[in-house]
């Protein structure tokens, strides 16, 4: 006797029959079907949790597991996405993301980064003072390089190069200077900014470095977002090359500074993977040189930072007149405070895992230093982003950034326990079992009747 038989006899009509089957069919599909999960906040939420960061294995915090990853794309630098220049640089925005969380414990604020570097971890020393001089990478994607404009260029600054081969030569020296001229005059002329020379063999290359540029003004200029410039406010190209810039932009003044903004200031944390991580080449060269400068802060404190088994970061100022050094008595950049004690108070802990940096930022809500973030719970700050990879090619002005500035909320809630399955999958899920339950119970009903 076929089923069909049998529920029809239990007065079970092929339209009840088909209702059921559609119940149960739809039923398994809420189980089965991938739900879309809540959309992520419109920006960084800073979590108030209990405990106290671990720098050692940054990341590995029992709190950290209760707050989400906002994902931060990233885009470059150097590319007609974000500035008026004619071409985008080979080497510039190696990194597609990085991902963010955040937190406080009622003193101490605690950013955990996140972002992939299938190169491996580069560790040498930082720019010209202790690790590879600025080496600029130049060359022409449509022909043969303009060796005539490339020394006009160099020569202007007082720098030297030399030739690869016909296409690309290695202009040696800080680029600082020429990064207006490389951005917006030097292609029109047959020459191109390539990225960083790079030498693997012989460690020639920089350390890998992620920002976070925490900004104190009211303009939302992508651009703001670690701008390029050259050496000084208003500086005016002279000579030959001053005629040919002329041509193109209109004027022989660099109009932006390097790292400038174009309004407001913001305070940047930059960490360093040569220079500010315990496992960096020259992580005790910078430590004892910062002591050194420093004179007038308390020898015993600082020598007990120095040896910290956690590393640290920098603050830097930037504003329209350039990007400038907080409280470590001009190390990097020009000398914006001078020694600060406050300087000791930037933690950071760092670790190369599965081909991912994690890097823990680490400092006090209330600014320990002038031109620096005072952070106030409940109140929301606009953040940028910015990622070098070393071994790309990337450092100073060719990096990858957040397009925009991203709202970053100091809040006053605790996170919530996440379940292991989000709660609308839970919930259709359940919907799904009990009408299927329901469906195989009149069933088996209707079969009991017959």
């Amino acid at each position: 006797m076929g089923v069909r038989t049998v529920l029809n006899k239990g007065g079970v009509t092929m339209k009840l029959i088909i209702i059921i089957t559609v119940a149960t069919v739809a039923g398994l599909l809420y189980m089965l079907y991938p739900i879309p999960l809540a959309q992520t906040p419109t920006g960084i939420m800073a979590y108030k949790v209990v405990g106290n960061a671990n720098l050692q294995n940054p990341g590995s915090e029992a709190f950290w597991s209760r707050i989400p990853w906002f994902n931060v794309s990233l885009v470059p630098n150097l590319s007609t996405q974000m500035l008026p220049i004619p071409a985008n640089v080979p080497t510039s925005g190696e990194v597609p993301y990085v991902m963010v969380k955040a937190a406080w414990n009622g003193s101490y604020i605690f950013i955990l980064v996140k972002w992939p570097d299938p190169y491996g971890p580069s560790l040498v020393g930082p720019a010209a003072i202790a690790g590879p001089g600025h080496w600029t990478m130049v060359y022409n994607p449509n022909g043969p390089l303009n060796i005539t404009f490339l020394k006009i260029m160099t020569s202007t600054f007082h720098k030297s190069y030399f030739i690869i081969n016909s296409s690309f030569a290695v202009i040696k020296g800080s680029p600082r200077p020429m990064e207006y001229i490389l951005a917006y005059v030097a292609p029109h002329y047959g020459v191109y900014f390539y990225g960083y020379y790079v030498n693997l063999t012989t460690g020639h290359y920089y350390p890998d470095r992620v920002a976070i540029m925490w900004y104190m003004g009211s303009e939302q200029s992508p651009s703001d977002c670690m701008n390029i410039g050259g050496p000084h406010p208003n500086y005016a190209v002279s000579g030959e090359l001053s005629q040919l810039m002329k041509s193109y932009v209109g004027s022989n003044i660099e109009q932006y500074t390097g790292g400038s903004l174009s309004s407001g200031a913001a305070d940047i944390w930059e960490w360093i993977s040569g220079a500010t991580y315990p496992s960096g080449q020259n992580f005790n060269y910078f430590t004892n040189v910062t002591w050194d400068v420093e004179n007038g802060i308390d020898e015993a404190a600082a020598s007990a930072f120095s040896q910290s088994p956690h590393g640290f970061f920098i603050n830097l100022l930037t504003n329209q007149t350039g990007l400038y050094d907080i409280g470590d008595g001009g190390i990097w950049y020009p000398n914006a405070t001078g020694p600060e004690p406050g300087y000791f108070s930037n933690y950071a802990g760092a670790k190369y895992e599965d081909g991912y940096w994690i890097v823990e930022f680490v400092r006090p809500l209330q600014a320990p230093m002038p031109y620096t973030v005072n952070l106030t719970p409940g109140q929301t700050y606009n953040v940028a982003f910015g990622v070098w990879v070393g071994k790309a090619g990337e450092t100073s002005w060719d990096k990858s950034i957040s397009a925009s500035f991203i709202p970053l909320t100091i809040a006053t809630a605790t996170p919530s326990v996440t379940p292991p399955i989000p709660a609308p999958v839970i919930v259709v899920a359940v919907v799904g079992i009990v009408v299927s339950l329901v469906a195989i119970g009149l069933i088996f009903y209707s079969i009991r009747r017959r």
